[in-house]
């Protein structure tokens, strides 16, 4: 039946209503200030993501009792058994409801005449009394108040006097001429909603609601009764601009921006779980943040609705959150990055996890220069250390496989250890190709003008990625490496070449066991260096004429450079074509000196080089900082 008639004559009467104690379960809400603080803008939610994977998510705490779901006592019957005797029959109306009845117009008013005796002896020595149009229900605390339509309705459906809402306080209020009305009662109110519904809100969430406004702040009105079993032993209801959660850290509403990203994350279910305060706004730019259980949740203007938790967020929250150097996050956490990993980006940097690695932040000119070498998948893995400056400016940030070192008036520096290497090949760290070779040689210096060489070699795997099967030292050119694109003719100059070479052949005085076409040297062997059709070329002479090499000479000195060697296809087929005066004779050879260009071992190394060798494997050669990302 249409509430409208009987609202019209109690539309301007207020009625101002002190909650009475909540349900055990339940506890009131915070004392509210006068006024509401202004909320975030509401924002289009986020896409749903998955569960976070940088750290597990902890055992919720005991729950506690559902505040409002007990089971509703039966109320008193308001059916009549007979409708047509009940039509005919008289019923007086005594009392207090006989009163408000009368005040109402009595039977031809708009609550019209009783349709059964009154009843009396209910809880709390109360009676009601149902009449054509509605119910009036007197207790010696309420008062006589009379139920219309949907409230009516739903009131009896909760359970009547007998409910946790026990009496009306008032008559039903209405906005305007509208049907969105409401009317409280013992210990909470029931709201109707055109198209909606009508929801009780009552207990804890009840209280909190009121010290907000109500349905005239900035909430408005529930769109749902109140759910509970939430996890935690927690309640929540919607409004229309966000929600009230009771649970174990008190009666908190999530609204605007915050409350739509809260729910597209999975709400009360999601990782974030149950909020522990209330959204805190007026932070630096506009911005707003919310605390929950395993995170937080941040809206910024200009960035949108970001959360963050888990091991990122204990590690932000230790660098002063949004008050660190790290700003606003930008985006929510990315995982499944290599090896597990996680990160997420800040307005001035990024955190990052990973098993064995921890939980670092990265910024500033370090992570700038991170950034650029493809970050976690780069030759330096993950953080494994926060960032430490010196007095001076001089700052320095360890990484799973080398150190970065921000040098004032310098920029960066690159420091790469020995087991990045067969790593970075898996990552796609290397900056010059391999051609999917079978075994990958890395022989690399830290510096410019560095002889000393880090050699590592890398063999492919059943299922494709790289491991390192043995390592040495040795020593490169006099001058060092070139840069990358720098002709190491000619070769008195004495730099190393830069870049990715196979390696096809080897030469001596004799097969030492290699799978490498092998050339065995006599008196008459030499290389070319002279800018003939013999450069960078094995042809044979009984003259010496420099530079060509007479390699039966170092073959046979007492340094024995070239008894055993390989040939690096350094300017020559099948890398490339040979341009003359680009350099020639690039071996890896014995005599651990630096050389003239080429690369030396000491002869074991050299050997164990040899006899694993395949033609096509690869030898990448350079300063750390142009071969790996």
């Amino acid at each position: 039946m249409a509430q409208g008639p009987a609202v019209a004559d109690t539309a301007t009467e207020t009625v101002t209503v002190t909650p009475t104690a909540s349900p055990s379960a339940t506890k009131p809400g915070p004392s509210a200030s006068g006024t509401a603080p202004a909320p975030t803008p509401p924002a289009d939610p986020p896409p749903a993501a998955p569960s976070p994977t940088s750290t597990a998510a902890p055992a919720p705490p005991t729950a506690s009792p559902e505040p409002t779901a007990t089971p509703a006592p039966v109320a008193p019957s308001l059916e009549v058994s007979d409708p047509a005797a009940a039509a005919a029959a008289v019923f007086t109306v005594p009392g207090p409801i006989g009163a408000e009845h009368q005040r109402l117009g009595g039977d031809s008013g708009a609550v019209g005449p009783a349709t059964a005796a009154q009843l009396c002896g209910l809880a709390n020595g109360g009676c009601l009394q149902t009449f054509a149009h509605g119910t009036i229900a007197w207790s010696p605390a309420t008062g006589a108040h009379l139920m219309a339509g949907p409230i009516e309705a739903a009131w009896v459906k909760y359970g009547g006097v007998n409910s946790y809402l026990a009496y009306p306080t008032a008559d039903a209020t209405c906005v305007g001429t509208s049907a969105l009305c409401q009317q409280a009662f013992q210990r909470g109110k029931l709201i109707s909603v055109p198209d909606r519904g009508t929801f009780p809100v009552w207990g804890g969430i009840n209280a909190t609601y009121d010290a907000l406004g109500g349905q005239n702040g900035y909430l408005g009105y529930p769109v749902e009764a109140e759910k509970c079993g939430q996890p935690a032993g927690s309640c929540v209801q919607h409004f229309q601009r966000g929600l009230i959660y009771f649970g174990p850290s008190g009666t908190w509403q999530i609204w605007g921006a915050v409350a739509a990203a809260y729910d597209a994350w999975g709400g009360s279910w999601g990782y974030l779980g149950y909020p522990k305060g209330a959204e805190q706004c007026g932070l630096p730019g506009g911005a707003c943040v919310q605390n929950f259980q395993r995170g937080s949740m941040y809206f910024a203007p200009g960035v949108g609705t970001v959360p963050v938790w888990g091991a990122i967020n204990a590690r932000y929250q230790e660098l002063g959150a949004h008050g660190s150097y790290l700003g606003y996050p930008l985006a929510g956490e990315k995982c499944g990055l290599r090896d597990g990993g996680c990160s997420q980006a800040f307005q001035r940097g990024r955190i990052y996890y990973a098993a064995g690695a921890g939980t670092q932040a990265v910024w500033g000119g370090i992570g700038y220069f991170y950034a650029a070498r493809k970050a976690q998948d780069g030759a330096l893995g993950y953080p494994v250390t926060a960032e430490a400056c010196a007095a001076g400016g001089f700052c320095s940030q360890s990484f799973q496989y080398g150190v970065l070192e921000w040098i004032p008036g310098s920029g960066v520096r690159y420091r790469l250890s020995a087991g990045a290497y067969c790593p970075a090949l898996n990552s796609g760290a290397v900056q010059y190709p391999t051609n999917g070779a079978e075994r990958v040689t890395f022989s690399i210096a830290d510096d410019y003008g560095s002889t000393r060489i880090t050699l590592i070699t890398c063999v492919r795997q059943a299922d494709g990625s790289y491991a390192k099967e043995w390592g040495a030292f040795g020593h490169a050119g006099e001058s060092g490496f070139g840069a990358p694109g720098w002709p190491t003719g000619p070769t008195w100059q004495k730099y190393s070449p830069t870049g990715s070479f196979t390696v096809t052949e080897g030469f001596g005085l004799g097969n030492p066991g290699t799978a490498l076409y092998y050339r065995t040297l006599n008196p008459f062997s030499r290389w070319g260096g002279q800018l003939n059709a013999n450069y960078n070329n094995y042809f044979e002479s009984s003259s010496d004429v420099f530079p060509d090499e007479n390699m039966w000479y170092y073959a046979t000195r007492a340094s024995h450079d070239y008894r055993q060697g390989v040939v690096i296809n350094y300017n020559r087929p099948p890398d490339t074509p040979i341009t003359m005066n680009a350099g020639f004779a690039i071996f890896l050879h014995g005599n651990n000196v630096p050389t003239w260009g080429c690369i030396s071992l000491n002869d074991g190394d050299l050997l164990q080089f040899m006899r694993t060798a395949h033609a096509g494997d690869r030898f990448v050669m350079g300063v750390a900082y142009d071969i790996f990302n």
